[in-house]
C-alpha cells in the first residue's frame, strides 16, 4: 500500500488549496499498529474516517477494534477491503458515495487522489468545494519519457519515434509505475536501450482482467501492442514482472510461443544497494522464488537486476536504477535481437567444449553426451542452413584430429609451432585495456591472486593463445580450466581465488576481439558458471557476468542435472537446450558372473531332486570355486548365512539385484532419436517404474503372473509351485514379454488403434479386469506419449539452431525421466525446477522419513547402538530434482517435521515430534551444502539452521537429544576458553556448513586431480578449507575450521543418496569431491572409517539402503566391467574411450579417500582398460591421451601403496606409459 499513501501525500502536498491539504490528514498503518487512546480521540473528532486496506476482511485487531468503536459511535466511515465477509465496512454513507470513493481509487493517479481529497471535504465537512468526478485513465499503453502523454494506439507510436531498419525491444511493466509516475528504472531502461540503436515499445499494463473496472489483461496489452498487421513487432521482451506469467494467469504459454521472441528477466530487488552490494546471494530467499524461480516457468533467460528499493528520510522507500546493469541489459537486448536479423553466413558462433581436467583425453566433457559426434552432426546442419564454414569433418574421429592438431588446453604435449600459429591471440595490449576496464576490486583480486596482468597462464611471448580452431565463422574452442592446476597451491589456501587471467581474456577476445554473435556451451557442465561471484542479481564484479557479458549463451544441457542447469540459466545467463539421457539397458550378467548365475540356477532346480543328489556336491564346490573367482567372499560371505541354502539365496539375489539393475549402454548424440534395439530399451527402462498415475508395465507383468514384483527380486531364488522356474527367472520372463509388448508398438509405428495386437500374444490373450485395464493403460502412454516424445528428441538440434536465430524457446520441467519422469519428455526445451520454498514436499518428506530410519536401522545392525551424528552431503540438484528429500531426511533424523501452507503447500514452519511419538533418540546432523544448495535453496538453509536451534534448546535428556548433548558439551568447552555463553551456545550449534561465499567446489577433486597431497590429512585440510563456511543466523559463511573439524571428529556416519540410476558414483567426481572429502575429513579428525551409507530413491517405492562400498562395487560389477557397457561406449570412438579413463580417475579417487578400492578391482581395470590387446588398439587409434590417463593413474595407485598391484601387471603398465609418453610427444611435434 506505500505508494497509494505516497500519492495520496503527494497528492495534497501538491495542491494550491491549502486548507484542503490542512482539513485532510493521510496516515499509513500496518498490521502490527495498536488500537489505543490516540485514535480514539482522532476518530472521535474526525467528520469521515476512510481505510484502504490490501488485507481479507478486518484481518487484525486494529481493524477490528477501529470498526466496532466507529459502529457504536455511530460515525461516518468507510473500510475498503478485500472480500469483507459478514463484517460491517461502513456506516453513514449513501451508495453513490461508497461507489464513487472506490472509483477514485480504482482509477487512481495523482489528479484522481487530488480530486478525492477535494469530494472528501465537499462531501463530509460542508464545504462548497468544486471537484471532479473520476478519470479515467488507461489500463495499458505506451510509454516514454519524451512525451507527455501516453500512446493508447499501436500505430499512433510508430509514426512518432520508430525507424525499420532498427531492431525493436519491447518492454512490459506494472501500470502501476506508469500511474503514480515511479518511472527511474524505466527511463533508465528506455534510453539504454535506444542508445543502442535499438527501437524500444515500452508498454505499461494491468495483468489480469476486471469487468468492473475495465481493466485489461495482460494478453490484451501483447496484442494491442507488440503485434502490427497480425505480426510480432518485437524481436525481444524485457519482462520485470515477478512470478510467472504462464503460472499466475497473466498469460498463457501459447501466448509467449506466438509472440515467439527471447524473454529477458529483470529484478527489482526490494533490498536497498548497500545489501545487494555485499550480499553474495544477491537476493532474499523469497526473491530467489518468486524473481528468479518462478519466471524460469515461462522459459525467461535471466539478465541483471535493474533497480534497488533505497528509503527516504520519511520512511518510504522509491526505486534506485542500476546504471551499469541496465546498460548490461540493453547491450544483450541487441545481440538477442541482432541474432534475428544477421544471415546464417554472416553470423560468427562460437562452440566451447568443456575440458575437465584439462587434457586432450577429455575434449568435450560432457555428461552422458558424445559431445563430439553432437557437435560434428550440428555443423553439417548449419552448413545446410548457411552459416560458413570451410569444411565438415567426416567423421568424430576427423574431427578430434582436426581440434587436436591446434591449440588446446593440454600443454603437456603443445609444440611451439601450435602456439605460433594458433587461431586465437588475444594481444597484451588489447588484454590490458580490457583489465582497466574492470572494476578496481576485480583488478585487485587478479593482481592478488596471478600477479600483474596478462599473466603467466597461457601465455606466449606477449599474446595469451586462445585454444581452437577457426572453421569459416564458426570458432571451435575448449573452455579455459579454473586454475587450481597452474598454482596447487591455491587448493590449500584460495577456494574463491579469481580465474586467471587467461580465463578471462579467453572470453573477452570470443566476445569483443573476434566478435562472436553468439556462443554455445556443450553438455553438462563447465566451470563458467561456478566462478566467484554472487549466486544471484549478480553485479559487474561477478565473474560470470564479466565473461558472459552481453553475449547470448545457448546451453546443450542434460535434463536430469536440474541444479547444475539451473546454475547455468542464473549464472550465466543461457538458454538451456534439454537433451536426453544416455541409452539403457539392465546390466545382466556376464563372464564369470554368468557362470556363476548358471550353477545357481541349477542347484535350485535340483537341490530338492534325489535323483541328482549325488552330484549336488559337486555343484556346491563348484559354485563356492565360482563365487571366489568373482571376488564375492567379501560381499556375500558364507559364513554369514545360516546354512549353504541361505548362502544360496544371498548369492542369487545378490546376482538377481546386479543383472536387473539399470546402466548406461554408450551415449546420447545431441538431436538424435533412439531408434531399433535402444528405443525398444529406452521405453523398457521409462515404463519400469509408475509415471504418475499411469502404471508400472514391469510391476503389472509380474501381478499378472500372480507376484509382487518386489518380492520376485528379493527371493529370487525360491522355485515357482509348479516347479517350472525361479523368481530370478521368472523376472528375466517377465521382462522378455514387455519387449514383446513393444516390439509389436514398434512394429506398427506406435499407433494406439493397434495396440490389441498385443492382446493376441499367448501371454496376454485371455489378460481381463484389473490387470488388463493397467496393461491397457501403460501401452497407450507408451503409443501416445513416450514414442512420441522420444522422436522429437530431434529438438535439441533444432532448438539449439532457432536458439541461435533468436527464438523463444518452450519452457519444460526437469528431472530423471526413468524415475517415473516419462512425462518430462520430450527433451530439446529449456527447462525449470520447482520453486523450492516448497521443499521438502509431502512425498518427498514421506520417503526422506523411510531413509532416516533405514539408516538407524542399519547402524544399530551394525554397532549394537544409536548413531549420535550423521554428517549428510546437501545437493541443489538432488534436492531439486526428488522434491527435498535430503533435507526431510536431516529434519527427521533430528525430530522434526515440516508444516506445509494449505493450498501453496509451501512450508512455513517446523514443528518438534514429541519423543513419545519418535520412539527413538534424536540424532545429531551436520550438512554439508554445495554453494549451489545456499545460493537456490537459501530458506532450506534457514530451516536447516532453525532445525538445530530448536532441538538442541529443548529441555530433554541427552541421552535422548544428542545435538543438545554435543551443543551442551562444546558450548560449555567455549565458555572456560573465554567466549561469552550466548556466542558460545550459537558457535557450537552451527550445523550447516559450505563453500566460502561467492565459491563453488569442495577442493577434494582439484587436490587428487593435481597429485597435490600425500596423506588423508592433506585430504581433510582442503576439505576443510573449502568446506568449512558456517551458514545461519548470525552467519552467512564465516570460515570457521575447528567448529567444523569438531563436527567431523563427531561423525560416526556419513550419508549422500542417489534418486536415479541414469548416471553412477563412478562416472563424475562430483560424488567423491563432497562425500569422499567428508569421509576424508572423519577418518583424519575422528582417527577412524565413519560408517557410510547411500539411500536409493530412484525407484520411488522401494527405497533402499546400501553401504557405499556396496553401492560402488554395484557399479563396477554392473557397469564398469560389463562388456556391455563397454561395447557402447567403443561405439562413441573418442568421447566414449575419454569416459572410460574417468571412470578409472574416480574410482582411484574414491579409494584415496575411502578405501574402497580392492586390489582385484585395480587388476580389473589393467586387465580390461589398458593391457587388453584389442581395447590398446582401438584407444590408440580413438583417444590415445585416454589409454595415458589409464595408465598414469593405475601406476599412481600402486606407487602410493593403494594397489599391490601384481608384479606382471606393473611391469606391463609401466611399459604401456613409457610407450605412451614417446607416442604423444612425437604427436604434440
Amino acid at each position: 500500500m506505500e505508494p497509494h499513501y505516497v500519492g495520496m501525500r503527494d497528492a495534497l502536498n501538491t495542491m494550491e488549496n491549502k486548507e484542503i491539504s490542512d482539513a485532510v490528514e493521510v496516515i499509513q498503518i500496518n498490521d502490527s499498529e495498536q488500537w489505543n487512546g490516540y485514535w480514539q480521540q482522532k476518530l472521535q473528532y474526525a467528520d469521515f474516517f476512510f481505510c484502504t486496506w490490501m488485507g481479507t476482511g478486518l484481518s487484525c485487531d486494529y481493524l477490528k477494534k477501529a470498526s466496532a468503536f466507529l459502529q457504536q459511535k455511530k460515525l461516518r466511515h468507510l473500510f475498503d477491503i478485500i472480500d469483507p465477509g459478514d463484517d460491517k465496512m461502513d456506516y453513514g454513507l449513501q451508495e453513490e458515495q461508497k461507489s464513487l470513493l472506490k472509483q477514485y481509487l480504482a482509477c487512481g493517479g495523482l489528479k484522481n487522489y487530488q480530486n478525492l481529497c477535494l469530494y472528501l471535504v465537499a462531501a463530509f465537512t460542508q464545504q462548497m468545494i468544486a471537484y471532479k468526478l473520476p478519470e479515467q485513465l488507461p489500463w495499458c499503453g505506451i510509454y516514454h519519457p519524451e512525451f507527455k502523454h501516453e500512446f493508447v494506439e499501436l500505430d499512433a507510436y510508430l509514426a512518432k519515434h520508430y525507424d525499420s531498419s532498427k531492431p525493436t525491444v519491447g518492454f512490459i511493466f506494472s501500470r502501476e509505475d506508469w500511474l503514480w509516475q515511479r518511472l527511474a528504472y524505466q527511463n533508465e531502461i528506455i534510453r539504454s536501450v535506444e542508445a543502442q540503436n535499438c527501437n524500444v515499445i515500452a508498454v505499461f499494463s494491468t495483468t489480469m482482467p476486471n469487468e468492473q473496472t475495465g481493466a485489461v489483461s495482460l494478453d490484451t496489452a501483447f496484442e494491442r501492442f507488440f503485434y502490427q498487421d497480425g505480426k510480432p513487432c518485437i524481436d525481444v521482451l524485457i519482462n520485470p514482472f515477478v512470478f510467472s506469467l504462464t503460472v499466475t494467469g497473466f498469460l498463457k504459454l501459447q501466448d509467449l510461443q506466438q509472440l515467439g521472441v527471447p524473454v529477458l528477466q529483470v529484478v527489482n530487488t526490494y533490498m536497498p544497494y548497500k545489501w545487494w552490494q555485499q550480499s553474495m546471494v544477491g537476493l532474499t530467499p523469497n526473491e530467489v522464488s518468486y524473481a528468479v524461480c518462478m519466471p524460469e516457468f515461462d522459459g525467461a533467460l535471466h539478465s541483471v537486476p535493474v533497480s534497488t528499493n533505497e528509503e527516504r528520510e520519511d520512511g518510504t522507500h522509491y526505486r534506485m536504477p542500476l546504471a551499469d546493469r541496465i546498460d548490461m541489459l540493453a547491450r544483450k537486448a541487441r545481440k538477442l535481437a541482432s541474432l534475428r536479423y544477421k544471415k546464417p553466413c554472416d553470423k560468427k558462433v562460437a562452440i566451447v567444449f568443456h575440458n575437465y581436467p584439462p587434457t586432450n583425453s577429455n575434449i568435450g566433457s560432457a555428461a552422458s553426451l558424445d559431445s563430439i559426434e553432437s557437435v560434428r552432426l550440428l555443423l553439417e546442419e548449419m552448413q545446410k542452413q548457411g552459416y560458413r564454414l570451410d569444411n565438415i569433418p567426416t567423421d568424430s574421429q576427423a574431427f578430434v584430429k582436426d581440434i587436436t592438431a591446434h591449440a588446446t588446453n593440454d600443454r603437456r604435449f603443445i609444440s611451439e609451432a601450435l602456439l605460433e600459429t594458433a587461431d586465437g591471440k588475444l594481444e597484451k595490449l588489447d588484454y590490458a585495456s580490457f583489465y582497466e576496464q574492470l572494476p578496481k576490486k576485480t583488478q585487485e583480486q587478479l593482481l592478488r591472486d596471478w600477479g600483474e596482468a596478462p599473466g603467466e597462464v597461457f601465455r606466449y611471448g606477449d599474446v595469451l593463445i586462445v585454444p581452437g580452431m577457426l572453421n569459416g565463422n564458426i570458432f571451435i574452442t575448449v573452455q579455459p580450466p579454473r586454475g587450481f592446476g597452474d598454482d596447487p597451491g591455491k587448493i590449500y589456501h584460495s577456494p574463491d581465488c579469481a580465474p586467471t587471467h587467461h580465463y578471462l581474456g579467453f572470453y573477452h577476445w570470443l566476445r569483443d576481439i573476434w566478435g562472436a554473435d553468439a556462443m554455445i556451451h556443450v553438455g553438462t557442465h563447465g566451470n563458467l558458471e561456478w566462478l566467484p561471484g554472487k549466486g544471484n542479481a549478480m553485479s559487474n564484479a561477478c565473474y560470470p557476468d564479466i565473461c558472459t557479458g552481453d553475449i547470448p549463451n545457448i546451453y546443450p544441457y542434460w535434463i536430469t542435472c536440474t541444479g547444475e542447469g539451473i546454475q547455468a540459466k542464473r549464472r550465466s545467463a543461457a538458454c538451456l537446450i534439454s537433451y536426453l539421457s544416455a541409452p539403457m539397458s539392465v546390466s545382466g550378467t556376464y563372464e564369470e558372473l554368468a557362470d556363476l548365475e548358471n550353477l545357481l540356477e541349477e542347484y535350485c532346480h535340483f537341490k530338492n531332486d534325489d535323483a541328482a543328489a549325488a552330484g549336488m556336491d559337486s555343484i556346491k564346490e563348484m559354485i563356492r570355486s565360482k563365487a571366489a573367482e568373482c571376488n564375492l567372499d567379501e560381499d556375500v560371505p558364507e559364513s554369514e548365512a545360516e546354512d549353504f541354502d541361505d548362502y544360496i539365496g544371498k548369492l542369487h539375489n545378490f546376482i538377481t539385484d546386479l543383472k536387473n539393475m539399470q546402466i548406461s549402454t554408450g551415449l546420447h548424440v545431441l538431436g538424435v532419436p533412439p531408434e531399433g534395439e535402444e528405443l525398444v530399451e529406452y521405453l523398457l527402462a521409462l515404463t519400469k517404474q509408475d509415471n504418475g498415475k499411469v502404471p508400472s508395465l514391469m510391476k503389472n507383468l509380474a501381478a499378472m503372473h500372480g507376484h509382487d514384483y518386489y518380492e520376485l527380486m528379493e527371493h529370487s531364488e525360491q522355485m515357482l509351485a509348479d516347479g517350472s522356474m525361479t523368481y530370478g527367472m521368472l523376472l528375466d520372463k517377465i521382462r522378455e514379454q514387455a519387449r514383446e509388448a513393444i516390439l509389436i508398438l514398434q512394429k506398427n509405428s506406435f499407433d494406439a488403434a493397434k495396440i490389441e495386437e498385443v492382446f493376441n500374444l499367448s501371454w496376454a490373450n485371455n489378460l481381463q479386469g484389473e490387470i488388463r485395464d493397467k496393461l491397457l493403460q501403460s501401452l497407450i502412454y507408451i503409443c501416445e506419449h513416450i514414442a512420441p516424445s522420444l522422436l522429437m528428441t530431434a529438438l535439441e538440434q533444432e532448438n539449439t539452431l532457432n536458439a541461435l536465430n533468436g527464438k523463444y524457446i518452450d519452457p519444460c520441467p526437469s528431472g530423471a525421466p526413468t524415475s517415473g519422469g516419462a512425462d518430462l519428455l520430450p527433451t530439446g526445451r529449456n527447462f525449470y525446477s520447482i520453486d523450492p520454498r516448497c521443499l521438502p514436499t509431502k512425498p518427498a518428506w514421506e520417503i526422506g522419513k523411510q531413509m532416516a530410519e533405514d539408516v538407524i536401522g542399519r547402524f544399530i545392525e551394525e554397532e549394537g547402538r544409536y548413531p549420535e551424528s550423521v554428517g549428510i552431503i546437501l545437493w541443489a540438484t538432488s534436492n531439486l530434482r526428488n522434491h527435498g528429500q535430503c533435507v526431510a531426511e536431516f529434519l527427521y533424523l533430528m525430530g522434526l517435521r515440516p508444516v506445509w501452507q494449505p493450498g501453496s503447500q509451501r512450508v512455513v514452519d517446523l514443528e518438534v515430534i514429541p519423543l513419545e511419538e519418535l520412539q527413538r533418540p534424536r540424532v545429531d546432523v551436520t550438512g554439508r551444502i554445495s554453494g549451489l544448495f545456499r545460493d537456490s535453496m537459501p530458506g532450506s538453509v534457514i530451516w536447516l539452521d532453525d532445525a538445530a536451534q530448536r532441538i538442541a534448546s529443548l529441555d530433554e535428556p541427552t541421552e535422548l537429544n544428542f545435538v543438545r548433548k554435543h551443543v551442551l558439551e562444546e558450548a560449555g568447552e567455549l565458555e572456560k576458553s573465554g567466549l561469552d555463553k550466548q556466542a558460545a551456545w550459537r558457535q557450537a550449534s552451527y550445523r550447516v556448513f559450505g563453500d566460502p561465499p561467492g565459491a563453488h567446489g569442495a577442493g577434494t577433486g582439484a587436490v587428487l586431480e593435481a597429485k597435490n597431497w600425500e596423506t588423508i590429512d592433506d585430504i581433510a585440510a582442503v576439505y576443510t578449507r573449502w568446506g568449512a563456511h558456517a551458514y545461519g543466523k548470525g552467519s552467512e559463511g564465516t570460515y570457521m575450521p575447528e567448529v567444523f573439524k569438531k563436527r567431523m571428529a563427531q561423525i560416526d556416519i556419513t550419508v549422500q543418496n542417489v534418486d536415479h540410476r541414469e548416471s553412477s558414483m563412478l562416472s563424475g567426481d562430483d560424488y567423491n569431491n563432497y562425500r569422499g572429502g567428508m569421509i576424508a575429513a572423519v577418518r583424519s579428525y575422528k582417527g577412524s572409517m565413519p560408517r557410510n551409507y547411500v539411500s536409493d530413491s530412484s525407484d520411488r517405492s522401494k527405497v533402499q539402503l546400501r553401504s557405499l562400498t556396496e553401492e560402488l562395487k554395484r557399479w563396477f560389477r554392473g557397469e564398469a566391467m560389463n562388456p556391455k557397457y563397454i561395447a557402447g561406449m567403443k561405439k562413441h570412438g573418442y568421447k566414449g574411450a575419454g569416459d572410460l579413463a574417468t571412470y578409472v580417475a574416480v574410482s582411484y579417487q574414491w579409494d584415496a579417500t575411502s578405501d574402497i578400492m580392492e586390489n582385484w578391482m585395480y587388476e580389473k581395470y589393467a586387465a580390461k582398460y589398458a593391457l587388453d590387446k584389442d581395447m590398446q588398439k582401438w584407444m590408440q587409434e580413438v583417444n590415445p591421451w585416454a589409454l595415458h590417463r589409464i595408465t598414469e593413474v593405475l601406476l599412481e595407485a600402486e606407487q602410493r601403496g593403494m594397489w599391490q598391484a601384481k608384479p606382471e601387471t606393473k611391469q606391463a603398465l609401466q611399459e604401456l606409459f613409457l610407450s605412451m609418453e614417446g607416442e604423444l610427444e612425437e604427436r604434440g611435434e
